[in-house]
């Protein structure tokens, strides 16, 4: 019997989804996204690739800008760029030869593998910003007539804290560009598979694929996802307190905010991680937040300068009030081994990195109405309300330190949230398209000020995580070396070893002699890199056995 094949209609949508697919991805300007994609991946998948990789962009583009500053001070031309004070270029020209010079240098002065020399250039490159970054803010501050003086002054203060960043801590910089860069990769060229889909699908654009460059696709992205002026207004409603009942929203959210402060302190001092949730969830602080990034890229003066004051009050009262219920509410557990506290008083770079990604998701999840739900999740990731409780709990208690590092935790949260909140917004099309092209120099006269604090910030978060990683890697080598050095003997076992900046202590149970004390020095010596003394305590095991009594 013969059988007639009949294409059903999911094989029919199945081909028709491959061809709507390709037709999408087809264009040039979505295949350099799906290259970009693919190309951040492999960063991502491949490091040491991509530490060869980095040091040849940056040899490379230091030497296009020293030989563009040589050309224009010799000739007062300049094929790219803007024209300037033709001295100044030279000096630039000067000081990228030198660092060019160390650079290639660099891996002749350390023959310790490929992550050290890289280390090595970052910290040179880091110092090679800071003297750019010093060299603008000079110039800026001694030429009033000078345009955009302080776009000027802020960037140079922003270079100087990165290159002093990189300088300080070459190797958490490092990864930080590599998965920075690849991240961005990642997230730019996604826009732009996704723009050739919109393409496909509506046709509405006003440029040839074929040969739009990068910022032009993105222009016509941002033109084409613009929400409207209703939805826009509907949003600026639940993120401005502004009549209609204008008095109703701000009472409300000032008693929130007490009611989840509250929450938050109680929860810290009892150690209980399970109420501190609760008062993420509660907490509204997130709302004047997004609201100020959203009014950083409309362009609206008075919203965002309403909403950095209700963050700037509510940080306030929420540390006055934590300071008070923490002097008469008793302390359920002791503060230096409070899990609440300890936990938010040494913020490194992955909390900076969950506030990036909790404000994405918190500013897309306020424009897509599909995905709203998600925001209570957003509000747990971020936890803007409990650092400051911590704040205030611990002032009470005079630990001015501890008190510090939970407000740069917070600070850390508010400065990532507004900078990739505001990207967030011009992607998805809150930000109005013709505020952006209208007054540009605006928009980035309001967040250069954010990039800059952001800068700042990164300091002391990866000194701290430096840190942080290089005490658990000692920590890991001399505990892999004391397991070496006891070796597989049943009589002795290894209870603990703490390691501090000179001295490694190694506690044994057992009954048998320990081997010579002078090898596992040695050994030590060899991994860690550098002299410590050694401290064996060696507990003996005394075993009674009594038989089941007979008779």
């Amino acid at each position: 019997m013969n059988e007639t094949k009949v294409d059903t209609p999911a094989k029919k949508s199945f081909v028709t989804n491959i061809e709507y697919a390709a037709q999408a991805v087809g264009n040039p300007a979505s295949m350099r996204g799906l290259f970009a994609v693919i190309g951040g991946l492999l960063v991502l998948l491949l490091p040491q690739v991509s530490s060869a990789l980095l040091q040849l962009i940056l040899i490379v583009g230091l030497t296009l800008s020293a030989g563009s500053d040589v050309v224009y001070a010799i000739i007062g031309r300049r094929r790219f760029g803007k024209r300037g004070n033709r001295f100044l270029a030279f000096l630039r020209a000067l000081a990228t030869v030198v660092f060019l010079l160390l650079l290639l240098a660099a891996p002749y002065i350390s023959n310790e593998g490929g992550e050290i020399r890289l280390s090595m250039v970052v910290a040179i490159v880091g110092l090679y910003v800071m003297v750019r970054g010093l060299i603008i803010v000079i110039h800026a501050l001694g030429h009033k007539e000078a345009t955009h003086r302080g776009i000027r002054i802020t960037g140079g203060i922003a270079a100087i804290c990165i290159g002093g960043l990189a300088n300080a801590a070459p190797e958490p910089t490092t990864n930080t560009l590599i998965a920075g860069g690849a991240a961005c990769a990642i997230v730019g060229g996604l826009v732009l598979v996704a723009w050739g889909f919109r393409l496909v699908e509506t046709g509405n654009t006003k440029i040839d694929p074929r040969t739009a460059s990068l910022p032009e696709v993105l222009w016509d992205w941002i033109r084409g996802s613009n929400v409207g002026n209703k939805r826009r207004e509907e949003l600026a409603d639940t993120l401005y307190f502004e009549n209609p009942g204008k008095f109703d929203k701000m009472s409300s959210w000032w008693i929130m905010l007490v009611l989840s402060v509250a929450i938050a302190t109680f929860a810290v001092l009892a150690d209980s991680t399970a109420v501190v949730i609760g008062a993420m969830l509660v907490a509204p602080l997130m709302v004047p937040i997004l609201g100020l990034a959203g009014a950083l890229v409309n362009g609206w003066s008075r919203r965002a300068l309403q909403s950095a004051l209700f963050v700037a009050s509510g940080v306030v009262v929420s540390i006055l009030l934590s300071y008070a219920f923490a002097a008469w509410v008793p302390v359920a557990t002791a503060l230096d081994t409070n899990s609440q506290i300890t936990s938010r008083v040494t913020p490194t770079l992955l909390d900076m990195l969950i506030a990036v990604a909790a404000g994405a998701a918190g500013a897309f999840a306020t424009v897509n109405s599909r995905v709203s739900a998600s925001i209570a999740g957003v509000a747990i990731a971020v936890a803007l309300v409990p650092p400051l409780a911590v704040v205030g709990v611990t002032l009470r208690a005079g630990n001015t330190d501890d008190a510090a590092g939970a407000f740069l935790l917070f600070l850390t949260n508010f400065v990532a949230i507004v900078i990739v909140a505001a990207v967030v917004f011009v992607l998805s099309g809150f930000a109005r398209p013709r505020a952006l092209r209208e007054n540009p120099t605006k928009m980035i006269i309001t967040v250069v000020p954010f990039i800059a604090l952001a800068a700042v910030i990164l300091l002391p978060l990866m000194l701290t995580s430096e840190g942080i990683v290089s005490s658990a890697t000692k920590q890991r080598d001399a505990q892999a070396v004391v397991t070496d050095w006891v070796g597989d003997t049943e009589d002795l076992l290894v209870q603990d070893v703490t390691i501090s900046d000179e001295e490694v202590t190694v506690s044994l149970i057992g009954s048998g002699d320990t081997p010579a004390v002078d090898q596992l020095q040695q050994a030590l010596f060899e991994k860690l890199g550098n002299e410590v003394s050694v401290t064996v305590i060696l507990t003996p095991v005394t075993t009674t056995h009594l038989p089941i009594p007979t008779g």
